[in-house]
């Protein structure tokens, strides 16, 4: 079985909704949205209710690709004033054809970081926003983009990641060999990245009955068998001088995101005392991303302690970007 096929199941996973469930594409997400235009394809902003300017916030999904996530969660914000950009970034092939974005690129494989540059750059030449109120939300993936991009442009107010990682991962995608190349870009060179290393064979257990699939164990592995990679593989968050919060939950199967969100809440103490807030549940998984209301469509349901943990970490998430973005 090929790495970019069982991907397929992997974004089922990440969704926690059933293989083949994706949705159909949503109306706009406002009756103000518009689209940002040929440099970031796909990519749309829409404000809320009222007059300008206001604080933005930057959503990116995770490894669904497309505009799932980009537009499940925007949403949530316009609610609570203020406007958004959505910014998809690659759709795999595997996506339902009505969801299928042929502009971006079909393989997770260097993904360039300057899209955050072009997205701020894009919002700071508006009227209608606050130039100094742009904050970051990226959940899975999304969370790794944000934080690997906010270490090395500035100009955001805030960044949120939702079941982070602290290291830049191995890509996939239709052409890429395993091991061989890096999820995301800068300058025009992939980074440095930590490799799987077992993904095929968990992948394999979802064709036995009763077995398990942890995503993480092969993540889990790749790391403990690339020891000399994971330095230079490291997202420099000692260097993200705006506040962020991080939260993960011990417990998740995708990757060890309570692990990881504790060691960049531990390197940004270490670096100064910058301002962090980690939110770390042992018994939650990684569907953290919810405003904590059980889900009553399809056959999954959170878990008690993920239903329980979102129930802290969108509240927490809505005070910290109130503080940062709007200055209450």
């Amino acid at each position: 079985m090929k790495l970019h096929k069982v991907f397929t199941l992997f974004v089922a996973f990440c969704l926690a909704i059933p293989t083949g469930a994706a949705a159909d594409p949503g109306p706009p997400v406002s009756p103000t949205e518009v689209m940002v235009g040929d440099e970031l394809p796909y990519a749309y902003f829409a404000t809320p209710e009222g007059e300008g300017p206001f604080p933005v916030v930057i959503v990116l999904g995770g490894s669904e690709g497309g505009d799932m996530g980009s537009r499940g969660s925007p949403p949530r914000f316009l609610e609570q004033g203020y406007a958004i950009l959505g910014l998809p970034y690659y759709s795999p092939g595997y996506l339902p054809p009505d969801r299928q974005l042929p502009d971006l690129p079909e393989a997770f494989d260097s993904i360039p970081l300057e899209k955050l540059a072009v997205a701020r750059d894009w919002l700071r030449a508006r009227d209608d926003v606050k130039g100094d109120g742009i904050g970051l939300y990226g959940v899975s993936k999304g969370a790794e983009f944000v934080l690997a991009g906010a270490s090395r442009i500035d100009g955001f107010a805030a960044v949120v990641a939702i079941v982070p990682s602290d290291v830049i991962w191995e890509g996939w995608g239709p052409q890429a060999k395993p091991g061989e190349v890096s999820s995301f870009s800068w300058e025009g060179e992939a980074l440095p990245f930590v490799p799987y290393l077992g993904m095929e064979e968990e992948f394999a257990k979802y064709a036995i009955p009763g077995e398990t699939v942890r995503l993480r164990t092969p993540q889990d592995a790749g790391r403990r068998a690339n020891p000399g990679r994971v330095p230079a593989a490291r997202i420099r968050v000692e260097d993200i001088d705006e506040p962020v919060l991080v939260a993960g939950g011990d417990a998740d199967n995708t990757w060890n995101s309570g692990g990881m969100a504790q060691n960049i809440a531990e390197r940004r103490a270490e670096a100064g005392g910058l301002e962090t807030v980690a939110m770390i549940y042992p018994g939650a998984g990684h569907a953290l991303s919810g405003t904590g209301v059980q889900r009553t469509e399809g056959e999954f349901r959170y878990d008690e302690a993920t239903l329980a943990a979102q129930q802290e970490i969108w509240p927490a998430t809505l005070a910290f970007l109130a503080e940062h973005l709007k200055g209450e």
